[in-house]
């Protein structure tokens, strides 16, 4: 078997394991905690089996997959921020801030990525360099920013409660997935010629955070958010929180006198 016909099945076995993620989340009755993410499955399904159609070498595939980072675009930056609201309702602290960190968090990452990155020469001349830019400067803006708003959260502030269940587990699985899409597109420019030593382990990556969802995610994992506050754990919130807007504005004083 030669090495595009291991693409292949791969990419097949990924397929099917995107159906099967997609019926185990509706057989345990978890679909609307994950709207956004089912609706990247599906379209990253349908494009998946689209560019099944056209040989990988060919110009077609190329528009095709351009077609591709598009559609998915917006929906895996919706199941980011459906899984931020998900850990915002376990740190009721940061519910009326939650705005103002994830526009923080996702500014920085996304001035690291446009700063830092550099494509090499020869990678312009492919008629999906954009769109592969494109995806690369996304998934890592989207998997740095799910990084540190656990770093932020639980080493920064250390605040409790500790996000359990499904939402832990998504969380974790989501993180890994975007950050493997982000290295393999962050490869593809600054060596394009690379590209045929990472199309295997980056299926066999993907193909594992699938099945590792479908066994993972619950029926019984959604654990539910604190209870609503009594009028003196509110009065704590709200000086922890604005500790929390305090530290923050330190930090960014601090860097600034740094420069």
């Amino acid at each position: 078997m030669d090495y595009l016909s291991v693409i292949r099945v791969l990419w097949v076995a990924c397929l099917v394991a995107q159906v099967l993620l997609v019926g185990a989340i509706f057989q345990r009755k978890i679909a609307k905690r994950y709207r956004f993410f089912l609706a990247y499955l599906v379209v990253e399904f349908g494009s998946g089996v689209m560019l099944l159609q056209f040989p990988v070498t060919t110009r077609a595939y190329a528009y095709a997959y351009n077609f591709y980072e598009v559609a998915v675009a917006g929906f895996q930056a919706g199941a980011v921020a459906e899984l931020f609201e998900r850990v915002c309702e376990h740190f009721p602290v940061i519910g009326r801030i939650r705005f103002v960190l994830a526009s923080v968090v996702l500014g920085l990452t996304a001035l690291v990525s446009l700063t830092a990155v550099r494509p090499a020469g020869a990678f312009w001349q492919y008629p999906q360099a954009l769109a592969v830019y494109v995806a690369q400067f996304e998934t890592t803006v989207l998997a740095v920013s799910l990084i540190l708003m656990w770093w932020f959260l639980t080493r920064f502030m250390s605040l409790t409660p500790a996000v359990r269940g499904n939402v832990a587990l998504h969380w974790t699985i989501l993180t890994i997935y975007f950050s493997l899409n982000g290295i393999h597109a962050l490869v593809l420019i600054l060596s394009p010629f690379a590209s045929r030593y990472l199309g295997v382990p980056m299926l066999a990556a993907n193909l594992a955070c699938f099945v590792a969802w479908t066994l993972s995610l619950t029926s019984t994992g959604e654990v539910p958010p604190p209870a609503i506050l009594t009028p003196e754990e509110a009065r704590v919130h709200r000086m922890v929180r604005q500790t929390i807007l305090q530290r923050v504005k330190n930090a960014g004083n601090e860097d600034f006198q740094h420069l």
